[in-house]
């Protein structure tokens, strides 16, 4: 009997499915989709653990990030606004007379400082951290423009300085503050209380900012202006340069 037996597992093992099929009858065929059923039931499982498994890794960085993003947010919220309030402060400073009645600053200059942020700057979008990164560049261009523009005022009063030096402390301010709107709204934290009102110092910066725009519009007209005028006058007779 076991002679039999291991006669008939080589014969079938030699035989095509065909000739199993001519032999043993159609019933073959169950036990052929049975193992294919298995077969493709096993992959398929394999293939959804994998996606399920590569899902949660994928949800996992995600709040990792997220919790990454909220921590230095925060973190460069607060300082982003408490520069922007400095700023404010110097776009409203129109100095203070001295015994003489030589004006000079009564605002001390902010100064904005990421040394000691221990979040991980990797967590948020490029633009926003290049532009945060950029304000003390920023901020040293604008107090070279100021100092060229003291270097040729007039006293007592200084008015020339006073006003780039409004503009461009009201220009630095609303930087830090866009910065720092865009922090809140991208981790989900609650607007900003710097705009609630007409004295606050959103508004305060953004009529300081116009202002020195509209001037500075005007002067460059008025410098073209002059130029076109003088350009008129050397073509006019007896003007040309020439000897009569």
């Amino acid at each position: 009997m076991p002679d039999n037996m291991i006669e008939g597992l080589a014969n079938a093992a030699a035989l095509p499915v065909t000739v199993q099929v001519i032999n043993q009858g159609p019933g073959i065929w169950g036990n052929v989709a049975t193992g294919l059923i298995t077969a493709g039931a096993a992959i398929v499982a394999v293939i959804l653990t994998h996606r399920y498994t590569h899902w949660r890794e994928k949800q996992a960085a995600v709040k990792q990030l997220k919790r990454e993003q909220l921590f230095i947010a925060t973190e460069l919220i607060f300082l982003l606004e408490q520069f922007a309030e400095g700023c404010a402060e110097v776009a409203t400073d129109h100095g203070e007379p001295d015994l003489q009645g030589e004006y000079s600053v009564s605002v001390k200059s902010p100064e904005f400082k990421t040394d000691d942020v221990t979040g991980d700057w990797r967590t948020l979008p490029a633009r926003i951290m290049y532009r945060t990164r950029e304000l003390p560049i920023l901020q040293k261009e604008a107090d070279r423009r100021i100092l060229n523009v003291s270097e040729y005022d007039w006293a007592p009063y200084y008015k020339d300085s006073f006003e780039e030096r409004q503009y461009q402390y009201a220009r630095l301010g609303l930087k830090a503050l866009i910065l720092a709107i865009r922090l809140r709204k991208m981790t989900g934290l609650p607007p900003t209380r710097l705009n609630t009102a007409d004295w606050s110092a959103q508004p305060q910066m953004w009529s300081v900012w116009r202002r020195g725009r509209e001037n500075r519009t005007r002067l460059c007209r008025e410098r073209a202006e002059g130029v076109i005028t003088n350009q008129l006058s050397s073509q006019q007779p007896g003007h040309s340069g020439e000897q009569t």
